[in-house]
């Protein structure tokens, strides 16, 4: 059989480096470590591992001087139980899992004449520190964020739930290369059709790669929607609550947050500062409901009042701010255009060094504003507009449902500037009988206002009594 064919280990040891050497196309990173071991004959082994993803010292303090040790062996298994000094190892035989095992840092050790091998886990991986999360900040509260790599994600749940009921399902998605995800839930508290679903889709991804969560993203939404079905969450204690209201978190390694779901609309102005201060707890969310409607509306209603209403506003103000308006765009030109403006600002400050992200925010706010204005290209009322606006939609950044603004504050705009407010009222009617039909992984996005559900009105619009929400079991209506 060729090397490049031959599924199972060989009972040659020579065989078998060539064939991962072969595998891994020569690669200089792969380093072999020969040896000869004591049987009734002496036997040559090789230890084979990747350089710069394995803990070298564990290499040399639990395999290598173990190994070097040996005076007698009749199986691969007594090299296990009585000589490895690893804590995570397993015999394997398939050259899939060799190569997966490798390729996740672990330690291979084969012997001439066993068609076996022993995979010890010595992997290393850089990681940076477990910081605070950038885009939901709390004033009060925890500190910490996810970071890249999920051992140390798990460890942060397992350390703030230290009981038996959390379960973890870790699974291994994509066909060339397997990146690890975990499926987290609470045992006696999760919601078992929204598990059953998630770990459906999962395992059904058929993918050659994932770097992105996006891609597990897409398969939990399903149907394709303006708005996000699934809620994308930088903090433990947060994704530790959502565990606990009988959600479910996905955790991928490589990537910096969870995903939870079912994901309702209610969920997207629901803050942690809520459950840590005393204040805020009847208004923020308000506040935030309003924001979110302020964003989406606001540019049609100043266009509508432009093309329309002018009587709506005082005569003195209407004359100076309206009728005797001499810029050079029609209204909605000039709102695009400042849209644009602000668009290109927020690309630039993620694009450039943070050393230079106050400079280019003077230049666009100072420069480009108010040459803009002087020069009657657009007029201070429509920048003055197009600011609350892109300010409002901030305000509800976090957990991915400023995406669906974007789109949304477009139409509004649109409807607004051909159609009135006939055209707004309609357009927002027709939203929300569109939200209502949208369902999360089954459960209604709008729930529990549409279906109503009144014992799940106790942590809807506002916060209620920590002790009642914490001892009170959440539950999710079902319809397809």
């Amino acid at each position: 059989m060729n090397n490049l064919e031959q599924s199972t280990l060989n009972v040659s040891l020579d065989k078998n480096i060539n064939y991962l050497k072969e595998q891994f196309n020569q690669s200089t990173d792969l380093k072999i470590r020969q040896l000869t071991i004591n049987d009734e004959v002496i036997r040559d082994a090789a230890v084979l591992y990747l350089d710069g993803i394995t803990n070298i010292e564990a290499v040399q303090d639990n395999i290598l001087a173990p190994l070097l040790r040996v005076i007698k062996f009749d199986s691969m298994d007594v090299i296990i139980t009585r000589h490895l000094l690893a804590a995570d190892v397993m015999k394997v035989t398939l050259n899939e899992e060799v190569l997966a095992g490798l390729s996740k840092g672990k330690t291979l050790i084969l012997i001439d004449g066993y068609n076996e091998g022993i995979l010890a886990d010595t992997a290393e991986w850089q990681m940076r520190s477990v910081t605070e999360p950038d885009t939901q900040r709390s004033v009060k509260g925890s500190l910490v964020g996810f970071n890249e790599q999920l051992k140390v994600n798990v460890n942060i749940i397992r350390n703030r739930i230290q009981s038996h009921k959390l379960s973890i399902e870790n699974l291994q998605v994509g066909n060339e290369t397997k990146t690890d995800v975990s499926i987290l839930y609470m045992d006696g508290f999760v919601d078992q059709k929204v598990l059953e679903e998630t770990r459906k889709r999962i395992t059904e991804l058929d993918v050659i790669y994932l770097l992105e969560a996006r891609v597990i993203e897409d398969a939990l939404e399903g149907k394709k929607t303006f708005f996000p079905t699934v809620f994308t969450c930088e903090r433990p204690d947060v994704t530790v609550s959502a565990l606990y209201e009988g959600r479910v978190a996905i955790l991928v390694n490589g990537i910096p947050y969870s995903i939870i779901v079912p994901s309702l609309f209610l969920h997207y102005f629901h803050q942690p500062d809520e459950y840590n201060t005393k204040s805020g707890r009847y208004g923020n969310r308000f506040m935030r409901l309003f924001s979110w409607l302020f964003s989406i509306i606001l540019l049609g209603a100043y266009v509508t009042i432009v093309r329309f209403h002018q009587d709506w506003v005082p005569d003195h103000f209407a004359k100076i701010f309206f009728k005797k308006s001499d810029t050079l765009f029609p209204v909605i030109v000039e709102i695009l255009f400042v849209m644009l403006i602000f668009q290109l600002l927020t690309e630039a400050s993620l694009r450039i060094p943070k050393s230079t992200v106050i400079i280019v925010s003077l230049i666009g706010a100072i420069v480009v504003g108010q040459t803009a204005v002087a020069a009657k290209l657009i007029h201070s009322i429509t920048l003055i507009v197009v600011g609350l606006n892109f300010l409002s939609s901030i305000s509800i950044a976090a957990g991915g449902l400023y995406g669906s603004v974007l789109t949304l504050r477009f139409v509004f705009l649109f409807l607004g500037y051909f159609f009135g407010l006939k055209g707004l009222l309609i357009g927002f009617i027709i939203m929300i009988a569109y939200m209502a039909s949208i369902r999360s992984l089954g459960v209604p996005y709008l729930a529990p206002f549409i279906p109503f559900h009144p014992k799940e009105m106790k942590d809807a619009l506002f916060r209620g009594d920590l002790r009642k929400v914490i001892n009170s079991k959440h539950t999710f209506p079902h319809k397809k």
